[in-house]
């Protein structure tokens, strides 16, 4: 008995040895093909997207999107699930929102999530962790008649991973600090992903652009100007014309949707490495955009 736990623990610390000994070799990579690349690191973050994503060591979303450090601001629990009381998500996305200016959440889920799979049975898995799957059996109780159907239980896992994501989503969009954003100008997207590990490959999943508008009344929040006072008066007299246009989030939202399909209908001659395109991609679509009379006269 005590020779093998000599042998478990032995083996343990090798393992345990050969990340410390990862580290050396990931830092010696980088600065063989960038000596400074640390000391740039260093200077500070600019990430373009905050990632919601699960605990589960199989899905690590540096790795899965060939992005480097400092490009995702990244946060990460059992089952990516967006309590709304939660000090720690909270702290994390206001960080983000007001202070790293994103402009994209992520919520990511994925298949074959232990967390997911332990919500769907009625075993306890003890203390805090039954507290914090109720947070997805209300999501299963929701749900249960579609994901019941089907008889393969990867595929009801994978369902409800699905579906979890999209309430998680929907969550996001509740979140004041969200709504907030949108009415101090600063408009944030908010994105479904479920990572498939079998295969390794990300799916987006279709999140109605409507969500944000069509909230139910019980959540949307109006906030009062913090405007400072010589500011009333321009409010007052752009009150108007803001009335009459737009919402920003539904112009973002227009924006973002021409972009995607200019880009779409590009892909073909972006394939032809022959050509010299990326001027002609970016005149397409920005003429795309200025005949858009509401982003050619407007500054919000």
């Amino acid at each position: 008995m005590q020779n093998q736990i000599v042998h478990e623990s032995i083996s343990e610390m090798k393992k345990y040895a050969k990340a410390l000994q990862g580290n050396k070799n990931y830092v010696a990579k980088k600065t063989a093909d960038d000596p400074d690349y640390f000391r740039k690191l260093a200077q500070g973050q600019n990430p373009k997207y905050l990632l919601i994503g699960c605990s589960d060591s199989r899905a690590p979303p540096n790795e899965i999107t060939e992005t480097d450090p400092g490009e995702i601001f990244i946060h990460r629990n059992i089952a990516n699930v967006v309590v709304p009381t939660d000090l720690n998500i909270n702290c994390v996305i206001q960080y983000a929102i007001e202070h790293l200016k994103v402009h994209n959440i992520v919520i990511m889920g994925h298949t074959f999530c232990g967390g997911v799979k332990a919500a769907m049975k009625q075993d306890s898995v003890g203390g805090l962790l039954d507290l914090w799957l109720n947070n997805l059996k209300l999501v299963y109780e929701k749900h249960q008649d579609l994901i019941n159907q089907l008889e393969n239980e990867d595929d009801r896992v994978a369902c409800l991973s699905h579906m979890n994501v999209r309430e998680q989503v929907l969550n996001v969009w509740k979140n004041p600090i969200v709504q907030k954003s949108w009415q101090d100008g600063h408009p944030v997207m908010v994105h479904g992903w479920l990572f498939r590990v079998e295969t390794g490959f990300i799916e987006e999943l279709e999140i109605e652009e409507t969500i944000p508008n069509n909230l139910s009344k019980v959540f949307q929040l109006k906030f009062k100007s913090v405007q400072p006072p010589k500011a009333k008066q321009q409010i007052e007299e752009n009150e108007d014309d803001r009335s009459k246009s737009p919402s920003i989030r539904k112009r973002y939202q227009r924006m973002q949707s021409r972009l995607e399909t200019e880009i779409k209908k590009l892909a073909i001659t972006l394939q032809d490495a022959n050509q010299d395109v990326e001027k002609d991609v970016v005149d397409q679509v920005s003429e795309v955009l200025q005949k858009d009379l509401d982003f050619k006269t407007e500054d919000h």
